[in-house]
């Protein structure tokens, strides 16, 4: 089976980490520091907590989960199985991990956990980390667990996790933007190209040429009005209003997808009153996929327009936009390239005489080395393979994560820039229905699935 951009009626695009690109080496370090800043000074933690991100990088790892009571952090299986654990940042050994979670190694709270993957309360006993405003955080957790235990010895029962919660909190709630509050906002507003990467002006022409193809180009991004402008005009610049037909902010996905939330005006960066029409070219926060549909409806003029989404997260994009609206993700995710693939030009050649002899876009493919070593940890292995569990030697795709990738998404690739350097009607091979298939990676599978 293939997937072609042509196909569809409308492309949504969310922005972090998706549009956006940040300088990951810079970006982890602001939110390590961060975090360490408010749970020293509003929670009274010790100052020795803080230090240089970069002293612990390899253990840095998307979608590690937190077992909170046990002070544990864990790499799971697609069926709850614990792959590797670590209590504070001492990694256990399978006879200790056994000793916790059983023979069988199975999390008692992984049924829970996979219900309410798209929620993240504090109140929870566990916490997964999958993005990267957060994924420090999971280092943050290790340290205070080593603080404790130094201090006090081992608890049978941990409690931390409602200040780290909190202090996350005190960071990226949506007024410490307007109020230049919290440890976070504060230094990125400071200095944004410190931190984002600048579109290609190849992807600028590419966001134009889908809509010249008479189609609905839209912004969906759960980040407030006022911070996803001092992002967009870093990576778009400050006509970034004319790449898109409408411009919806603080969607709340997943609620964006479940909740019926009404839209609201915006006046400036102020929400104003409840909208039931949407309207092109204009700025809406909040809202709801059924009313988003019935927009996209009335502007190609389709009973029921096929939309394709582009986004990072699988917790809030690829898994609530193909199960509640049936939407079509193009998941962009870092860890391709990191783990063994690296993209080049030769990457942007067509071998099919229809796409051939179209012009290319000037797209921006560079991995900076640092960054791409805070993507791959030796201590956690692969986001999406774990061998030992792979008992056919078939190299599908085992982790907790790597089966949702293939679940929810048609295709998945390492930067939007690639996509964007490709021509608009090129075939790419789709992920098939077949548990944990890599046939959807594109332009090839990460190394460790080869």
């Amino acid at each position: 089976m293939t997937f072609c951009l042509t196909d569809y009626d409308a492309y949504g695009f969310d922005l972090d980490h998706t549009l956006a690109k940040y300088k990951l080496t810079e970006l982890c370090r602001l939110a390590y520091e961060g975090a360490c800043e408010a749970l020293i000074n509003t929670k009274g933690y010790d100052k020795k907590l803080k230090d240089d991100i970069a002293l612990h990088k390899d253990f840095l790892c998307k979608g590690l989960f937190l077992d909170a009571d046990k002070g544990n952090i864990l790499k799971l299986s697609h069926d709850g199985k614990v792959l590797r654990g670590s209590h504070g940042t001492k990694m256990l050994t399978k006879d200790e991990l056994k000793k916790t979670y059983g023979p069988d190694l199975h999390w008692e709270h992984f049924q829970e956990a996979k219900d309410n993957v798209k929620s993240s309360d504090g109140r929870l006993k566990y916490r997964f980390f999958e993005n990267y405003f957060d994924i420090p955080a999971a280092v943050l957790c290790a340290h205070v667990v080593d603080y404790i235990d130094q201090k006090n010895g081992p608890q049978e029962n941990y409690t931390f996790w409602q200040d780290v919660y909190a202090s996350l909190g005190v960071n990226y709630i949506p007024k410490a933007f307007a109020e230049d509050s919290g440890y976070f906002f504060p230094l990125l507003k400071r200095n944004p190209e410190k931190f984002l990467q600048p579109c290609s002006d190849g992807v600028k022409q590419w966001l134009l040429e889908l809509k010249r193809q008479g189609k609905v180009v839209f912004l969906m991004t759960s980040s407030a009005h006022d911070f996803a402008t001092t992002v967009l005009n870093v990576v778009l610049g400050s006509d970034w209003q004319k790449y898109f037909d409408i411009f919806l902010f603080n969607a709340k996905k997943p609620a964006f997808f479940t909740d019926g939330n009404s839209f609201l005006g915006l006046d400036g960066h102020v929400e104003t009153t409840p909208v039931t029409e949407l309207q092109p070219k204009t700025c809406y926060s909040k809202g709801n996929h059924l009313d988003l549909m019935k927009f996209l409806s009335q502007q190609t003029q389709r009973v029921k327009p096929k939309v394709v989404y582009f986004g990072d997260s699988l917790c809030s994009d690829s898994f609530p936009a193909n199960s509640y609206a049936g939407w079509d993700v193009v998941l962009v995710l870092e860890e391709m390239e990191a783990e063994g693939y690296h993209l080049t030009p030769k990457d942007l050649e067509c071998d099919d005489t229809v796409t051939a002899k179209k012009p290319k876009r000037d797209v921006n493919l560079y991995i900076d080395p640092e960054e791409e070593s805070f993507l791959l940890s030796k201590v956690w292995g692969s986001f999406f393979y774990h061998e030992e569990e792979d008992i056919k030697l078939d190299k599908h795709m085992n982790t907790f994560w790597g089966r949702l990738i293939s679940k929810y998404n048609v295709i998945a690739v390492p930067l939007i820039e690639y996509i964007a350097g490709m021509p608009i009607d090129h075939k790419y091979t789709r992920f098939s229905d077949g548990v944990g298939s890599t046939d959807g990676f594109s332009p090839a599978k990460p190394k460790p699935l080869l």
